[in-house]
């Protein structure tokens, strides 16, 4: 009778060991879901509403937030491990208090059960992205330009035009994605063919949070025509530099107030770990960003931090606004994002760039430059992110 008593208390445990691991499977595989959910949410729409997203899926997984004793928390970034410093990596803690069948005879009344997960997105496969969803050339070649993209090209425009090549000006890509059709005239060309009835890609850079737009620095637009170096700050009427002028731009943002940037007049400049956010308000109206005249430009993005791998950022709540022109003379550098998501964007430069990523309302090349995607310097990899992948 004693050892019968002993064996039923080793089935109980062994009864009780193996619903708790059932419970521990299940919930692990809900708090993968939901990292990987939350993950996907900031690729499509933002860090807002990962926790949301990551929870929904969570719950689809039978583990509701709030009930029968679980406890969902999300993290973005997270809070422990190898993705700390990730903005686009989601952390879930999926937790809940199991009540023990058997054990309880012995005083083991429940036992806590816990999954963690973290899922970040992976860098994207194109780098050059249209966004306008029906403009004729979206993306456009002419003038006999020469524009190599060592990545994908995705154009969402649905016109049977969307993305063309005219005037002698000649595309090559990995590969180019079009919603709508192609153009080629002229001799012009576009290697591979595109291939066209795609479907419709997202803001890639939409996860990617606004930087606060204080009070003015400088409370009207600073005009440089001399050798200077200047700093970060709130730049209320922009910045303008002419007459040559070499001007070297300390590390930090540069929040463009209205006014945008003007390089121009074989001026000279440069930054390294560097963004300009372009914006409006308060009085000072939006204008674009513009470099000509010769002007040579060796600017590089910031290589951590939110703004990792952003050179220019044009405010979101912007649509339809001044066109920008990043055209720097032989020699010149845009390394990083050149984010344009409601205006249209001219860009023939940065050839000697090791990366760079245009995602704009509509792009268009007038001249010679190569797009490369050498991400080597960012820890994160490319700002544009694609899938979502368990980290751990």
């Amino acid at each position: 009778m004693l050892a019968l008593v002993v064996l039923l208390a080793f089935l109980g445990l062994a009864i009780d060991v193996g619903y708790v691991q059932f419970v521990k499977t299940r919930m692990q595989t809900a708090a993968d879901a939901a990292a990987i959910g939350g993950a996907q949410e900031i690729r499509l729409s933002g860090a807002s509403g990962a926790a949301a997203a990551a929870k929904a899926d969570s719950a689809l997984n039978g583990f509701t937030d709030g009930q029968s004793g679980v406890t969902v928390a999300v993290y973005n970034p997270p809070t422990s491990g190898y993705y700390t410093g990730d903005a686009t990596a989601v952390e879930v803690v999926i937790s809940q208090t199991v009540p023990a069948f058997f054990m309880e005879l012995v005083g083991l009344a429940s036992m806590a059960v816990r999954a963690r997960a973290v899922s970040h997105l992976t860098s994207g496969p194109s780098c050059v992205y249209a966004l306008d969803p029906a403009a004729n050339g979206a993306f456009s070649a002419s003038g006999g330009a020469a524009v190599g993209v060592s990545c994908g090209i995705v154009v969402n425009s649905s016109n049977g035009q969307a993305m063309k090549a005219s005037g002698g000006a000649q595309v090559t890509a990995a590969y180019s994605s079009v919603v709508g059709g192609y153009s080629t005239g002229g001799g012009g060309s576009i290697t591979p063919l595109p291939s066209t009835g795609a479907a419709v890609e997202s803001d890639p850079l939409a996860y990617v949070a606004a930087p606060a737009v204080g009070a003015c620095t400088w409370p009207s637009q600073v005009s440089i025509t001399t050798n200077r170096t200047i700093d970060p700050g709130v730049y209320c009427g922009g910045i303008s530099v002419s007459a040559g002028a070499h001007v070297t731009f300390n590390p930090g943002t540069y929040i463009l107030k209205g006014g945008g940037l003007g390089i121009s007049g074989a001026s000279n400049v440069t930054g390294t770990g560097v963004t300009f956010y372009n914006t409006a308000g308060g009085g000072y109206s939006y204008q674009g960003i513009s470099f000509s005249g010769g002007s040579v430009a060796t600017f590089r993005a910031p290589t951590s931090g939110p703004l990792a791998g952003i050179l220019m950022f044009q405010d979101r709540t912007i649509v339809g606004g001044a066109a920008s022109t990043v055209s720097g003379g032989s020699g010149s550098i845009f390394e990083g994002a050149l984010y344009f998501p409601g205006t249209a964007l001219t860009y023939s430069g940065g050839t000697n760039s090791a990366y760079t990523l245009l995602v704009s309302k509509t792009v268009s090349f007038s001249g010679g430059t190569n797009v490369n995607n050498n991400y080597s310097s960012l820890a994160g990899g490319s700002p544009v992110k694609g899938g979502a992948a368990l980290g751990e």
